[in-house]
């Protein structure tokens, strides 16, 4: 059983919303970068995964951020101006905050937008277009129409959906099974705003430090833990995915160096990245005993293991999503993207996730597990899993 480009979406939008938000960021140590041109940047939202990398990396490098968002966790950056609001329009103070600072006389060099709704996107994009000179918009590869084939580049047809469903849709839960074409109809709004000022970046799956989906972070963890570990499909089955900080400087790069148009962002660039090697990294990186046992998807399906939730990264690489790990990022790395080597991402990956436990379990009172609704199998789940793959090779 292979999952089908639908429940894979509902899958991916599930684990991408289901945020836990425990911990504040921790601040840089790095210096300010000189020779750059110091820049005014308007951050919409900020406060989540992929923001406040950007954000931190943006002000070691001397720009001058501001903030619009509901002001829920402004204790991430309380030197940093922040203008307090929401991009769901009906509900109070909506953008009314951000239109007076423009009929004010504020602008800003650049608009940075995560938006996961394409109607705020519309909307933010409307009251800025006379207001900023760049605006870049964070889309995702979801975007892409089809995943089937020796993958996707920046050309390719994107995800569609009916008007009367894209106009029900502005705020959050809605049918993930739209969050590809959600996507799509931001970038058409930031770019009809800004017409010929309008960056896109298509990132993969992004993970690293401050990650709370946990959707990479299982693997080093189970790892290290070490003894017998159900591994899926192949070990050549390939995956892409990209460390949240190598996203957030390629973002700050193409603010810098006025890059416009549509990147796809993934990694590795070599795109020879396979699952066998990430879990081997992993072992090497942990220095665990952990030993290997691969098993075949449709084994998997039988024991209602799937890829992506039960199995984190991996995708079988057949049928409409068998391009899915196969994403060129040429223009991305003549741009100037870069990707750090695996190793590291998994070491600070496990030490931040080694923090966050202790935190999650003094404000819950619970001890932290994989699987059920959260990525990755449990230990005892793994346990039956293995034991019946056995059993089947013995019979």
């Amino acid at each position: 059983m292979k999952p089908s480009r639908r429940e894979f979406l509902s899958g991916v939008g599930a684990l991408s919303l289901g945020v836990l938000a425990v911990g504040s960021f921790p601040a840089s140590a790095q210096d300010q970068e000189a020779g750059v041109e110091k820049l005014r940047i308007l951050f919409l939202g900020g406060t989540g995964f992929l923001g406040p990398h950007t954000i931190e990396r943006l002000t070691e490098h001397g720009h001058e951020v501001t903030l619009f968002n509901r002001g829920n966790r402004a204790e991430l950056f309380p030197d940093l101006e922040l203008i307090v609001g929401n991009r769901i329009t009906d509900i109070e103070p909506g953008l009314a905050p951000l239109e007076e600072a423009v009929k004010a006389g504020r602008r800003w060099d650049a608009v940075v937008d995560t938006a996961s709704v394409h109607t705020w996107t519309a909307n933010s994009a409307q009251v800025l277009k006379d207001a900023a000179d760049h605006y870049i918009y964070i889309s995702s590869l979801s975007a892409y129409a089809s995943t089937a084939g020796d993958g996707r580049s920046e050309g390719d047809a994107l995800a569609t959906m009916p008007d009367e469903v894209a106009d029900s849709i502005d705020r959050l839960p809605y049918d993930m099974q739209y969050y590809g074409a959600v996507k799509a109809r931001s970038e058409a709004a930031a770019e009809e705003a800004f017409p010929g000022k309008t960056t896109v970046i298509r990132p993969g799956l992004i993970v690293g430090p401050r990650d709370y989906t946990h959707r990479f972070t299982y693997w080093p963890a189970r790892i290290a833990e070490g003894g017998e570990v159900l591994a899926p499909g192949a070990p050549d089955d390939p995956v892409m995915f990209i460390d949240v900080r190598d996203l957030a400087a390629f973002v700050v790069k193409v603010i810098e160096d006025d890059a416009y148009g549509v990147f796809n962002a993934n990694g590795p660039i070599s795109n020879d990245m396979t699952i066998g090697k990430l879990l081997e990294s992993c072992k090497a990186e942990t220095g665990s005993d952990a030993s290997f046992t691969w098993v075949d998807a449709e084994f998997l399906a039988q024991q209602g293991i799937g890829p992506w939730q039960q199995m984190p990264v991996w995708i079988p690489p057949v049928g409409e999503m068998e391009g899915f790990h196969k994403t060129s990022v040429a223009r991305a790395a003549e741009a100037g993207l870069t990707i750090r080597p695996v190793s590291e991402t998994i070491r600070d990956t496990l030490d931040w996730f080694e923090g966050w436990k202790t935190r999650f379990s003094e404000q819950t009172g619970e001890s932290f597990a994989f699987g059920g609704r959260r990525p990755g199998v449990s230990r005892e789940q793994e346990a039956e899993v293995l034991k019946a793959w056995h059993d089947r090779e013995d019979g």
